[in-house]
């Protein structure tokens, strides 16, 4: 794998998510409230073969997230990770659409 293809999926997985966030930050703190909800994936509990770049990118999520929850909660700030994997499965397994 290239590093243009690791670029990729960082920059899109966990760059672009943390400047989202940053972006988001100063009005909540205004508000003293909010919540932030951050899309991860069940790649960033578990490995999976095959997926290691985008399974790195999800754990960098993942830890980010619960770190800047400790560190936003003094500030009224929640926040409330998202990890779809198991939506999916139902979807499939029931054939919702």
């Amino acid at each position: 794998m290239d590093d243009q293809v690791i670029r990729r999926q960082f920059e899109t997985n966990v760059l672009g998510l943390m400047r989202v966030t940053r972006a988001v930050i100063p009005a909540m703190r205004r508000q003293r409230g909010g919540t932030i909800v951050q899309i991860s994936s069940i790649g960033g509990r578990a490995c999976f073969p095959l997926y290691s770049i985008y399974q790195a990118t999800k754990w960098a999520v993942e830890g980010f997230s619960e770190s800047l929850a400790m560190e936003l909660r003094p500030f009224g700030i929640r926040m409330r990770l998202v990890e779809p994997w198991f939506l999916a499965l139902i979807r499939r397994r029931y054939g919702i659409r």
